[in-house]
């Protein structure tokens, strides 16, 4: 994929989601953008947001799977492969069912529940891989499906003991959504998202060379052991704001990062920009037809995604066990 590829998937991108801000249950006419009313308010107060919003936390979970993709040399890894997804869903259903929500900035407060579940989850996989004295493939993979296992039981347990409202809360809650409450959600996102786009320019190299392995990063004098967890912790972050905000949204960070490495074999800086770009307009057209699949309800976004990804994962694991058996 050249360069000139990228430019004309941005700039379709932009357009596409542009239009796509019209549409919906409420159609709208551009000309009532200019004049006071309700159009103008779902305009700018809704879509724009919304729209924004998915972008920002598609792109980062594509970017997400991207790194951990290329960190633990497995094309199955996805952004919430160590857990975080699941320390932040774990903080959320705590916080609903102790009735611990509250307004920050205009927003639900119940979204730094979730941050704090991701970095319990993160504290906890650190602890146990510099207890044991090893921070290798192994031990984070093997350490974070544990953790996983823990949290997802956590919310079993805990979503048993709701009652219906809260167990209808929550459940839309693990089915992934974008609601953003006007910009706040947007604001708090877009410098994560732009300083992790920019770790992720600036050690390309050094994830080039972790992708090829432990030995080969030794002799290339990339000391393995901090970057991998230096990539670990930006990941974590990254991971547990958005799930905090959107909820476990899957398969985004599966698909993507496999399509870019498809279409751009030999260039790892266009898969790069690939995954940024695409990860942002899949999710962000996902959520609209979402909005307008069944109108005047809607679907969980994560509901959608999983239907696409789930039919494209195994075609990804069938894929492996055929290049095994070679």
């Amino acid at each position: 994929m050249n360069r000139r590829a990228t430019v004309i998937l941005a700039v379709a991108g932009i357009v596409v989601l542009a239009l796509l801000a019209f549409i919906g249950i409420v159609p709208i006419d551009p000309a009532a953008l200019f004049q006071e009313g309700s159009a103008r308010f779902i305009f700018w107060k809704l879509r724009v947001p919304r729209t924004l919003l998915g972008f920002l936390a598609g792109s980062s979970l594509a970017l997400a799977g991207f790194i951990f993709q290329n960190l633990f040399k497995n094309s199955l890894a996805t952004p919430y492969t160590l857990g975080v997804s699941s320390g932040a869903a774990a903080g959320v259903v705590l916080a609903i069912k102790l009735n611990l929500g509250f307004s920050l900035l205009g927003s639900n407060g119940i979204y730094l529940f979730g941050f704090g579940g991701a970095m319990v989850s993160v504290f906890l996989i650190m602890t146990i891989a510099r207890a044991v004295r090893s921070f290798s493939i192994y031990t984070l993979l093997m350490t974070g499906v544990a953790i996983n296992f823990f949290f997802s039981s956590l919310i079993v347990l805990v979503q048993y003991l709701f009652d219906y409202t809260q167990t209808i809360e929550i459940l839309r809650w693990l089915m992934g959504s974008i609601t953003p409450s006007g910009y706040t959600e947007v604001l708090v996102l877009l410098p994560v998202y732009t300083v992790f786009v920019t770790v992720a320019v600036l050690a390309r190299k050094e994830l080039v060379i972790a992708s090829a392995g432990d030995q080969f990063a030794q002799a290339k004098g990339l000391d393995i052991r901090r970057f991998r967890i230096l990539m670990f912790l930006v990941v974590s972050l990254v991971v547990g704001t958005v799930v905090s905000f959107v909820g476990p949204i899957g398969f985004i960070g599966l698909i993507v990062p496999h399509a870019a490495r498809i279409l751009n074999r030999q260039h790892y800086g266009s898969a790069l920009v690939f995954t940024v770009l695409a990860g942002g307009f899949l999710l962000s057209f996902t959520d609209f037809l979402a909005r307008v699949l069944i109108k005047p309800a809607e679907i969980p976004v994560g509901i959608l995604t999983a239907l696409m990804g789930a039919p494209f994962f195994l075609m990804i694991l069938i894929g492996s066990l055929r290049k095994d058996r070679r």
